[in-house]
C-alpha cells in the first residue's frame, strides 16, 4: 500500500493556473453501469487482495455475478440505477476552485473518479486544454487508507506522471480532523441530542452510534493508518457534541444515553468472508434495542456525498432494521453534501498547506 508520505507536495506557484481534481472512487450512473464498475472495483488489488494473476479474472467474476444484486440495489435509490455521488462531487469541486479563485489563485475545477466516469485520463486533458500548469489533487475520502486514497490517488498521479510531467503537484491525500469536518458532523448529532434532552426524553431510551465504512482487518495489521485516523475523527465529533451539549447544561443527560460518555464507533458495507473491522452497526442496532434503546441517532463519518452507503444500507435498510427490533425513533446525520461549513474549511486549508507564499520563483517540480 502506498504511504502517504511518499505523495508529491509541491507548493504551488499563486500566479499559475492550478487544475484542482477532487477524487473518489466513482459510481454507475446507469444500469449497464453496473457490471463495468463493480468489475474495476474488484480488478483493483489494494480493494479485493488477491494475487494480480488472477486479480482480473476474479474481478470479472465476482462483477458477473453481483450485478443483478447490485442493479436492484442501485435502483432502489435512483430511478435510473445511478449514484449521486458524481453531480455532488461536481458541485463540491467548483465550489472549492471558487473560493481558491476568489483568493487570488486561479483554479479551474476537475473530478476524477478511480472506478467509472469520468477517469483522470479525461479530466486531466480537459484542465490542461483550459490552461492549468499545475495541479492540485484532493481526495473526497477523509480518513486515509492506502485501498481507498492511496490507490485513488496513484490512479491520478500516474495520469500526470504520464500527460504532464513536468507539471508541479501537490497532494493533500486527506483531512480527517479539519476544522470545518469535525463542525459538520456534529452538528446534526447536538441538533438531535438537543431535542430529545429538552423535551426530557428518558436518556436510558437514547442512543448514539458514528458508523464508518468497514475495512478488512488485514489492512490494518499491515499498518494501514485508517482506524487511527477513523477514531480521531469519531473523538473530535464527540469532544464538539459533549462541549455544545454541557455548555448548555445538558452534560449529565448526556453521560446517561447509550455511546454518551464514550463514543460507539460501528461499521458498515462489510463484503465477503473475511474479517473485516467490526462491530458490524447492523449487529449493534439488535443489541442496544435488547437493552431498553428506543431512539437511536446514527452519523455516518466517512462519505461525502449520499451514495448507496448512505440512502440504502443506512436509511432504508438500517432503518428497518432498527424498527423491527424495537426502535421508535430512527435519524441519521447527513453526508457533507455542499455543507459550506466544511467546504470553506477545506478551501482555506488547500490555500494555507499547498501555496506558496512566492509568486513566480519556483521551477515546474520545486
Amino acid at each position: 500500500m502506498t504511504a502517504i508520505e511518499t505523495f508529491p507536495q509541491a507548493k504551488l506557484d499563486p500566479s499559475r493556473t492550478t487544475g484542482l481534481i477532487l477524487c473518489g472512487m466513482g459510481g454507475p450512473d446507469r444500469p449497464e453501469a453496473v457490471q463495468p464498475f463493480l468489475r474495476n472495483l474488484f480488478a483493483d488489488p489494494l480493494i479485493f487482495p488477491v494475487p494480480r494473476l488472477f486479480a482480473g479474472i476474479a474481478g470479472r467474476l465476482i462483477a458477473w455475478k453481483r450485478a443483478p444484486v447490485v442493479r436492484k440495489r442501485y435502483a432502489m435509490i435512483s430511478a435510473d440505477s445511478s449514484t449521486p455521488q458524481l453531480p455532488t462531487t461536481k458541485r463540491q469541486a467548483a465550489y472549492l476552485a471558487g473560493r481558491i479563485s476568489e483568493s487570488g489563485r486561479g483554479a479551474l475545477p476537475g473530478v476524477a473518479m478511480r472506478y467509472w466516469d469520468p477517469y483522470p485520463e479525461a479530466t486531466v486533458a480537459e484542465l490542461m486544454s483550459a490552461g492549468a500548469n499545475q495541479f492540485l489533487v484532493v481526495p473526497t475520502y477523509p480518513q486515509y487508507s492506502g485501498a481507498t486514497n492511496g490507490s485513488t490517488i496513484r490512479f491520478v498521479l500516474d495520469t500526470l506522471e504520464k500527460n504532464a510531467p513536468d507539471a508541479r503537484v501537490n497532494v493533500v491525500a486527506d483531512w480527517h480532523l479539519l476544522p470545518g469536518f469535525i463542525e459538520a458532523l456534529a452538528w446534526p448529532v447536538i441538533t438531535q441530542l438537543s431535542q430529545w434532552a429538552a423535551a426530557e426524553v428518558d436518556p436510558g431510551e437514547c442512543a448514539l452510534l458514528y458508523v464508518a465504512h468497514s475495512l478488512p482487518e488485514s489492512f490494518i495489521r499491515k499498518g494501514d493508518p485508517y482506524l487511527d485516523r477513523t477514531r480521531a475523527t469519531v473523538n473530535a465529533v464527540h469532544q464538539k457534541v459533549k462541549k455544545v451539549l454541557e455548555a448548555a447544561g445538558k452534560g449529565p443527560w448526556l453521560d446517561k444515553i447509550s455511546g454518551g460518555i464514550q463514543p460507539g464507533l460501528c461499521f458498515q458495507s462489510k463484503v465477503g468472508p473475511i474479517a473485516w473491522l467490526g462491530p458490524q452497526i447492523s449487529e449493534e442496532v439488535p443489541f442496544i434495542a435488547e437493552n431498553g434503546v428506543r431512539r437511536l441517532m446514527v452519523q455516518p463519518v466517512s462519505f461525502t456525498c449520499e451514495q448507496i452507503e448512505t440512502l440504502l444500507e443506512l436509511d432504508i435498510q438500517l432503518k428497518d432494521q432498527a424498527l423491527e427490533v424495537g426502535i421508535e425513533e430512527f435519524h441519521r446525520g447527513a453526508a457533507l453534501n455542499l455543507n459550506e461549513v466544511w467546504l470553506d474549511s477545506l478551501a482555506d486549508h488547500l490555500i494555507d498547506t499547498a501555496f506558496s507564499p512566492e509568486v513566480g520563483k519556483l521551477g515546474p517540480t520545486e
